[in-house]
This record gives C-alpha cells, structure tokens and sequence, in this order.
C-alpha cells in the first residue's frame, strides 16, 4: 500500500480514536439559555505550572539574583518592557501590535484556594469550576460535569457536537478531563478531542512514514477478523453508549485530519511561528497551531486549549523561560488569526489562565546557566495565578488591570460560570455545581 493510501485508511481509523477528534450523539435534552455576550470563547489554559513573578510581574531573573534585570518575556499577552540583557532571553519580535492586556481585563490576583497543586487537579479546577482533592488516581474523570457538559447539555447551538472541542499538549490524564463520572451530564455530553503531537508532530509523522504496507488482501482479512469479532459480542464498538461519531461528521473529520497530516507532511502548514518557520516548533506550538486550524474549519463556540512545556522549570529554570516566551507567542498569533477570520472576529471572547503557580523558594537544582529551579507543593505562591478576558471592546473592558499579591480578586473556579455566562447558558446550570462567580468586572 502506497503512503498515501495509508494515511487515508489511517485517517478512517482515526476518527474514532482518542488521540484523534471524536464526535458524539446530536440527540439530547435542551434547557432554556439565555443571552449571550459572545457566539465563540476560546480558553487557554496557559500551564505547565507558571509563577506571577516571571510572568505578569515581570521580575524576570529578579528571584534568581537581585543584580540581574527585570522584564518583561510576555510581549504578547502583557505590556511592559523586554530584559535589558539578553543572556538568557532570546526574543521573538511580537506578533500583536497592541498587547492582549490593553484588550481586555486582566485579573493580575487570583487564588487556587484548595486542594492539590498539580496539573491534573489544576486542570481539573480550571475546566470544572469545583477543587479537587484527588492526588492519587490521575487517570479518571472528574466528579464534576466539566465545561464542555454544561455547554452541551445547556445550550442548543447549530451542530453543537461539532462546537466542542477540547486540544491538549500531551495525552496522561488529559483526555480523561473531557467528561465526568457525574451521571447526569457525561461521555453524551463531551467534546471532541484532538491531541495534536501525536498527528502533526515528529513522533505522528514517523509513525505514519514507517507504517507496514498492507496489500488488499491483507485489508480484506483484517476486516473479516474484525467482523468475527463484533459478533462474538453484543454489541460492535460504534453501537457501544457514549462518545460516537455520526458518518456526516465523521467523514468531515476524516476529510480535515487527511488534508492536515498531508499539509504537515510537506511542510505546508501554517504554524505559530515567526515566519512560519517550522523548525521553531514546540509542543505547546504545534498544539496551538492545530487548534487554528480547528477553529478556522470549524468554528467551534467553545474551544480549550492548554500548554505543558513549562513543567521543565523543576529542573531546567533556562528552558521554561524559553517555553514561556513562546507560548505567549503563540496565545498571540492564535489571537491574530482570530481578529481576520470572516466568522470569529468581533464574536470571540478568549480567557487565558495557569492551572497553578509554582513555590516561592527554589529547589536545590541549578540548570546550566546557574539558575535554580521550582516545583510546586503547595505554598501560598504556588496557588497565585492570573486570569485575562480579551474580546471585542464593545463586550470586554479594554486595558484594565485589577488585583494585587495581597488582593486576589477572583478564584479558579470563577473562569468556568464566567464562560458559562458568556455564551448564555449560566442559569440553566444547577447552582450547586459552581461555586464560583461571574467575572462580571471584565464585561460590559
């Protein structure tokens, strides 16, 4: 079989897979929802673990060495000065002319009240509006109805299985934060799931360039094996409750994940880099870069995101410097892309949040160019976070900056009735199942 052949029947099989988008059943109950603010929200979880200080304090090496400068390494979220030494800090010029800050609110204070800080719990925190106490079994579904069950179940928009979708760096627990264990929301309720990397990147192109040909008997043997399977059970996979694909949209995801593994391939896809320079790559990039090319496809109305690269500060404090910078980056080419296209611009509001912070004290490990190194366990500076709401000017207060180290002004889980608010579905929400508040400061 030729590789394109292949990549065509890898494509098929893709579609239903979990580290490849999956669709899931139109049929289900409606409540009433109320007016929107916005018709699309994209939230980014900004994570891998970042501390206030390097990022909206802009204290850069300041922690590290009281001789060493200050600035600011996030030119695209954040206004604010570069580091006048660049050493260490190797700049990209930025994409936006105007800062995302002075386009939107940023909660410069908000505190991860309780519960672990790891990136499971934070992520779980961050996209069910509830803490988590959870700190040893890391694979399951949260108790919690998540972001994209409230949205599902609450609202009733055009082709609303298609306006879900949730695109994380990394595979883990990740996939597992899709849907609850909460039995009256779940898998029904879910959104499809994309894990770029494992597609589009080196690993996902290796595997489909050294895949075993199969000739067309082979294909013809495996299918019957595949029959004599699903009918020695109950039920064949695609009758099975839960997640499934409906063959209109299945063959539109097959038809978009073939065009984009063959754009990737040839070194034709638009990616969040300075001069589309592919080489520039990082894991949160690619990520990002293949969540444009959803939301330019699809125009989902809800979309989350999230960055991973910078849990390397718990050893290498150089390299999540780097990560950060870039991953500003790419928040600010996706926000770039967002203002031209024809459906999206004007109509989109993006929330941007760290699952978590890190300590405030360093750890006893020194990377190569003498800078110490942070985990997260739990301190207070481990639970200081920031939050930003961008989006139109006639929606989101422009330019405004709320929030101090001893004022925390919002929690983490005030992000997910505030997304739920936006797109109209809030009080159709059961109350006890979010405890946070509307970040009604941030919206006109």
């Amino acid at each position: 079989m030729k590789r394109r052949n292949f990549i065509k029947k890898a494509g098929l099989a893709a579609a239903g897979t979990i580290g490849v988008p999956y669709i899931l059943p139109t049929g289900r109950l409606f409540a009433a929802t109320g007016s929107r603010v916005v018709n699309h929200v994209v939230y980014v979880l900004f994570a891998g673990g970042i501390r206030n200080q390097e990022s909206v304090g802009q204290q850069f090496l300041m922690n590290q060495n009281a001789s060493l400068p200050e600035g600011n390494v996030m030119n695209n979220m954040l206004t604010g000065a570069a580091p006048s030494s660049n050493a260490i800090h190797d700049p990209w010029a930025p994409v936006l002319n105007t800062p995302m800050m002075e386009q939107g609110t940023l909660f410069k204070e908000v505190l991860y009240k309780n519960g672990p800080t790891g990136h499971y719990n934070g992520h779980t925190v961050a996209m069910t509006g509830n803490y988590t106490e959870t700190g040893l079994n890391l694979n399951i579904n949260p108790d919690f109805p998540t972001i994209f069950e409230y949205y599902r179940k609450h609202s009733d928009p055009n082709e609303s299985a298609m306006n879900a979708w949730w695109i994380s760096e990394g595979l883990g627990p990740y996939p597992s934060l899709n849907y609850s264990q909460s039995n009256s929301y779940g898998a029904q309720y879910g959104a499809n799931y994309l894990r770029p990397q494992s597609i589009l990147g080196n690993a996902g192109q290796s595997q489909l360039g050294n895949a075993v040909s199969y000739q067309p008997d082979d294909v013809n043997r495996i299918n019957r094996i595949k029959n004599i399977l699903d009918n020695n059970f109950a039920q064949a996979g695609e009758q099975l409750p839960g997640i499934q694909n409906t063959p209109e949209n299945r063959e539109q995801i097959k038809n978009f994940l073939l065009q984009k593994i063959e754009d990737a391939a040839n070194g034709n896809l638009e990616v969040a880099t300075p001069g589309n320079n592919q080489n520039l790559l990082t894991g949160d990039l690619i990520n990002i870069s293949a969540a444009w090319q959803v939301m330019d496809e699809f125009t989902p109305e809800l979309t989350v995101i999230n960055t991973t690269n910078l849990d390397v500060c718990h050893d290498n404090f150089s390299a999540y410097l780097y990560y950060l910078h870039r991953a500003d980056y790419g928040i600010g080419w996706l926000w770039n892309k967002i203002q031209s296209h024809p459906v999206l611009a004007n109509d989109t509001i993006m929330v941007c949040m760290p699952e978590h912070g890190r300590n405030l004290d360093r750890n006893n490990i020194v990377d190569a160019n003498g800078l110490g190194a942070y985990d997260h366990t739990g301190d207070d500076n481990s639970r200081r976070v920031f939050t930003m709401i961008v989006g139109p000017d006639d929606k989101v207060v422009q330019g405004q900056a709320l929030g101090s180290p001893n004022n925390p002004v919002a929690e983490s889980i005030d992000v997910v009735p505030t997304i739920a608010h936006i797109l109209g579905f809030k009080d159709s929400v059961p109350s006890n199942l979010m405890p946070g508040r509307v970040l009604e400061e941030a919206l006109i």
